[in-house]
């Protein structure tokens, strides 16, 4: 089964071993990556190809995320994926994506997109005519974006590098990478116990290919933890778990 219109974009997939955990349980990474799959696909199939944005040298950049995980949802499930975008708020696009297991609503991820222009690096307030975006004005639903901030200090606990297998088609460190950088630095006994149930990520700076992050956390809590990476002495992103 498959819907598509400017406003919603309905599709069926399987979830595969390769996406998921010890526990045979969808990664955080993995949904953010069949999230942000759908939400291409959608584009393409309503016109919004690699060639438009090429011609109009505009790009869209992920500048927030919230993913709410209220499900586990595990290898072999059947998933229906319902993405809804909308026309711009201030400049923002949101885009927000439910992800169905049966008749539970089992995770929802809502970002916030922004529209620059490749070549002067400046967001763009108003869409190229030739960009062509159908997206309706109707109101998607929202999830918390605001990351709370402790009175802690973070620690420095690592250093990533945007390698080749991490970056995207525009030589940066992609997306959806942040969410398994993060997770691979919270204790691997919090995934015993089960998933993340919320990742609010706000992304700063982008990371280009062969530059490498510093990476600062602290425990905010029995079940929150909060994370910052910084690059060239740059805050480039932060981010909020909660179990």
């Amino acid at each position: 089964m498959e819907s598509c219109t400017p406003s919603r974009f309905e599709t069926q997939r399987q979830i595969s071993e390769c996406e998921c955990d010890f526990a045979l349980r969808l990664t955080m990474g993995g949904l953010l990556r069949v999230v942000q799959e759908i939400s291409t696909l959608h584009c393409t199939l309503l016109g919004v190809t690699p060639e438009r944005y090429r011609e109009t040298h505009t790009a869209f950049l992920l500048a927030k995320l919230c993913a709410q995980v209220y499900e586990d949802i595990p290898a072999g499930a059947e998933i229906l994926l319902t993405t809804q975008p909308s026309s711009p708020v201030r400049a923002v696009y949101p885009r927000y994506t439910a992800i169905t297991v049966g008749d539970k609503l089992a995770a929802a991820v809502y970002a916030q997109w922004v529209l620059v222009d490749t070549e002067t690096k400046r967001i763009l307030r108003r869409t190229p005519e030739a960009l062509g975006l159908p997206f309706s004005g109707d109101p998607v639903p929202e999830l918390p974006v605001l990351i709370p901030k402790g009175d802690g200090t973070e620690v420095l606990v690592g250093e990533e590098t945007a390698r080749y297998s991490r970056c995207d088609q525009n030589r940066h460190l992609n997306n959806t990478r942040y969410a398994d950088i993060i997770c691979d630095y919270l204790p691997p006994e919090r995934f015993q116990e089960g998933p993340i149930r919320e990742l609010t990520i706000s992304y700063h700076r982008e990371v280009p290919m062969g530059k490498t992050l510093s990476l600062y956390a602290r425990e905010e809590g029995p079940t929150q933890y909060y994370f910052q990476g910084k690059g060239e002495g740059q805050v480039c992103f932060e981010a909020g778990v909660r179990f």
